[in-house]
């Protein structure tokens, strides 16, 4: 196995270490020779001895001997054209790309097929949990009826450090810049695309679909409030950034939005920058996946065990349908909080600080915006106990 990698960054340089670190057990483990033949990035990091370094990704895509290509740039151009132009040579691809996938997964896919190479990508999905294979290989027996949960490390800090320190959103969001947990585009965290792209993908592979990217409704976090997290916490509620897709009557619902999830569930639990995901299904019923969503060698490890992969002949096929059925999920209970009483119907509600706050029954989310038309209000969605 010939691995060219482009691009040695945070990520690419933690799989080349992997690499390099465990050469001996990988090679014993899939019975042949693992060798990284080329490194690719605009400045030399210090390369090991043997492996290659170029800032043109097309001495890595011109070589015939190479067999696996790892694109781990990012982006939505030069990736694309990286990735598309080794499926063109017949070279496996091995990459992190959510928001390439989410965008352009089905051209891509359509072209592995038909060169017949495989594209894979688990690191693309929860940095080092293991979701993406579990769900397409080893839950193959079950029709996927829901995926949930929490996708994005860097929002579900923030709201830690907004909950356990006393600290308002911009706050929060300084102490996570620093520490450098927020995307240099902020917008991908904060406005819950990051969370977005990767539901896209399990939602792809979860319903046997490709879809537009630009269906799915995304709101993020940066409208919830201190106070909000504390009326919430009275009623034994966290505020956490979920992302979902599930199986409704004549579509695919999928959205990402704050909601408020029980402090009994497991994950109304998960703090700091840790990810899970749910995943519900007619035979096994509930499934979760729960770790570390980024780091160096949290996300190397999926990489690396995706390029494993590639030793194995077998064609990962991705022949879905096209839909343009995507909606947002608008049936759910609701947190309500407005300045004045309201006529609503409702599980449970209490008065504090002249605010009045309520969790809705179950319903639907623009009939109770009908009903709320002239009253200032906040609204969040709130998950139902498991």
């Amino acid at each position: 196995m010939i691995i060219g990698i482009v691009g040695l960054g945070t990520v690419g340089f933690g799989t080349l270490d992997i690499l390099t670190k465990e050469k001996e057990r990988l090679e014993k483990e899939i019975g042949e020779e693992v060798v990284v033949k080329y490194g690719c990035a605009l400045e030399n990091p210090g390369l090991p001895e043997g492996v290659i370094y170029t800032t043109d990704f097309h001495d890595v895509l011109d070589d015939e001997s190479v067999d696996v290509v790892v694109e781990l740039i990012g982006g939505l151009t030069f990736a694309k054209t990286i990735i598309m132009g080794a499926i063109e040579k017949g070279k496996h691809v091995v990459t992190a790309n959510k928001a390439l996938l989410a965008h352009d997964g089905q051209e891509i896919f359509t072209a592995a097929k038909e060169k017949g190479v495989n594209v894979f990508y688990e690191a693309s999905v929860g940095g080092g949990i293991p979701v993406v294979v579990p769900a397409k290989e080893s839950l193959i027996a079950n029709n996927i009826k829901k995926i949930e949960g929490i996708l994005n490390g860097t929002t579900n800090f923030i709201l830690t450090l907004m909950e356990t320190d006393n600290l308002d959103f911009k706050e929060a969001l300084a102490i996570a810049q620093d520490l450098g947990f927020v995307e240099a585009d902020a917008s991908l965290d904060l406005d819950g695309f990051d969370a977005a792209h990767k539901i896209a993908i399990l939602a792809m592979n979860a319903f046997h679909i490709f879809f537009d990217f630009d269906k799915i409704h995304t709101t993020g976090i940066r409208q919830v409030t201190k106070q909000d997290m504390d009326y919430a916490k009275k009623l034994g509620y966290r505020i956490k950034l979920i992302a979902q897709a599930e199986k409704l009557d004549n579509s695919i619902g999928i959205d990402v939005s704050p909601t408020l999830v029980p402090m009994s569930d497991i994950v109304g639990n998960v703090m700091q920058a840790y990810n899970v995901v749910e995943i519900t299904s007619d035979y096994v019923e509930n499934v979760l996946f729960y770790g570390k969503g980024a780091g160096r060698y949290v996300t190397a490890s999926a990489v690396v065990s995706d390029i494993m992969k590639t030793h194995n002949k077998e064609l990962w096929t991705h022949d879905y349908t096209y839909t343009d059925a995507i909606t947002p999920i608008e049936d759910s209970r609701f947190y309500v909080r407005s300045s004045q009483p309201l006529d609503i119907d409702y599980e449970e509600s209490y008065s504090m600080d002249d605010q009045y706050i309520y969790i809705t029954t179950k319903q639907n989310l623009n009939a109770l915006k009908l009903q709320l038309s002239g009253v200032k209000y906040t609204l969040l969605k709130v998950r139902d106990e498991k």
